[in-house]
């Protein structure tokens, strides 16, 4: 079994999870003015074609022209379904981040089969010697029973199959505890019972829904009633793309740790990697989390490993502007005996000025600190714009200091336009109309109102 496996998969789920979360914000963007057009011109036509009309017993009634009608349903129907819209949309994209979860622990059990094959030797899964003949060979009847097992655990609860884990993986005398010290647990539980009721019931709050959110200690529970309904702010959105990129995260690697210990070196390298991305993305709230689950594994690869997680956990709350924190953190250790990477490091995030450029000096043009290093490392980024800095880089590489600007990716390159253009014409129609605050296209909604035709 190729044991890489294990970080390929989380890749691929943590690409997946970036992709919908880096859709929602274009999808509300593109959404929000097609919404507003909508409502704009049926509001005009409104004012223009439509009467409020009241009968002798007080009931209400909206008069419209015979010939007026059509355009009335066809302005009516744009406004009421781009409202739609804007609700499904960010609920649509919000149930495809649980389904993306459910596909990667779909992967995620079948790769701890291959790696631990013992734990399918309790598998109430049996055959008859008809189905063995049809398979062939004990290969396909294993792949047959762990598909078998696999359908069977994902058809429960989301708190089911981390319990089923934890039986599976641990040992007699030591069981295995993916939920201790899991903070985001609770969110977790919160995240898969919402994603339920989009599904099942258009997002109306169940008893079912409140008696595991309570279960489970979810915050602010108690304001929730049966039959409230739920939305998916932009805020929430964010909240569950965190919650699932970090249950995925740590979920992987604590069994990763568990099943090979003697792969240490590649599961440090690669949950460092996944921390310095997060720091490059200035995600710091997610850094922040992952990096301190890294830095309590209990066992690393070497010295040097530890080394850059503790600079690097230092570093996220450095650029986060948690100095107290920052400076805590690094000064935990002694880098005396460090090699001048790590005690520049270690200077930089202190702010030790004179030291810094000391150091740079003394590690040189071919040390272990590159040119292009000091322009790409978050390391460096309150130093790059410094006149002391540029004017240390050229004494040292010979020539001046250029910004390596970090190019926009597609979607905020469209995100930057679209929001450019949107503030332009928000500006232009402040200057020119009043809003009209008394108009309220829900009481002229035709679904809320008779309509007669004008004589």
């Amino acid at each position: 079994m190729d044991k890489h496996n294990l970080d390929r998969n989380l890749d691929n789920f943590l690409r997946h999870l970036e992709s919908l979360k880096d859709t929602f914000p274009m999808s509300m963007l593109l959404l929000d003015p097609y919404h507003r057009k909508a409502n704009k011109e049926f509001e005009i036509f409104i004012k223009k074609n439509v009467d409020d009309i009241e009968d002798e017993e007080g009931n209400k009634f909206i008069g419209i022209n015979y010939e007026d009608k059509h355009t009335y349903d066809r302005l009516h129907k744009s406004a009421y379904i781009s409202g739609i819209a804007q609700k499904i949309i960010p609920q649509s994209l919000f149930v495809s981040l649980i389904s993306q979860y459910d596909s990667f622990l779909n992967q995620l059990l079948r790769l701890v089969y291959q790696i631990k094959p013992e734990i399918l030797n309790s598998s109430q899964k049996n055959l008859t010697f008809s189905e063995m003949v049809e398979l062939g060979t004990l290969e396909n009847a294993r792949d047959y029973i762990i598909e078998k097992e696999v359908e069977s655990v994902l058809r429960e609860s989301h708190t089911y199959h981390f319990e089923y884990l934890e039986n599976k993986l641990g040992e007699r005398d030591k069981p295995m505890t993916l939920r201790k010290k899991l903070p985001i647990w609770s969110t977790f539980i919160e995240v898969t019972e919402r994603r339920n009721l989009f599904v099942h019931c258009d997002g109306i709050v169940s008893s079912q829904y409140i008696k595991n959110c309570e279960k489970n200690n979810v915050d602010e529970i108690d304001k929730i009633k049966v039959g409230d309904k739920l939305r998916v702010t932009p805020e929430y959105f964010i909240q569950a793309y965190r919650c699932l990129f970090e249950i995925s995260t740590k979920l992987t690697h604590t069994i990763w740790r568990k099943l090979l210990k003697g792969d240490l070196e590649n599961a440090d390298k690669h949950l460092n990697h996944i921390c310095f991305d997060l720091i490059c993305s200035s995600d710091f709230v997610l850094a922040d989390i992952l990096l301190e689950f890294a830095c309590e594994q209990p066992r690393h690869f070497n010295d040097t490993t530890c080394n850059i997680l503790l600079v690097n956990q230092a570093l996220s709350k450095h650029l986060n502007k948690k100095e107290n924190e920052a400076r805590s953190l690094i000064s935990s250790k002694d880098w005396s005996a460090s090699s001048d990477e790590f005690k520049l490091a270690y200077n930089v995030i202190l702010g030790n000025d004179e030291i810094v450029f000391s150091l740079m000096k003394k590690i040189g043009k071919n040390g272990d600190v590159s040119k292009g290093d000091y322009k790409i490392w978050p390391l460096f980024t309150n130093y790059r714009k410094r006149e002391d800095f540029k004017k240390t880089f050229k004494e040292i590489f010979g020539e001046e200091y250029t910004i390596s600007e970090k190019p926009l990716s597609p979607l905020q390159q469209i995100l930057k336009k679209e929001v450019s253009k949107r503030d332009k014409s928000k500006k232009i129609t402040d200057k020119k109309t009043k809003p009209n605050s008394s108009t309220s296209l829900t009481s002229l909604s035709a679904s809320n109102s008779q309509i007669v035709n004008k004589v």
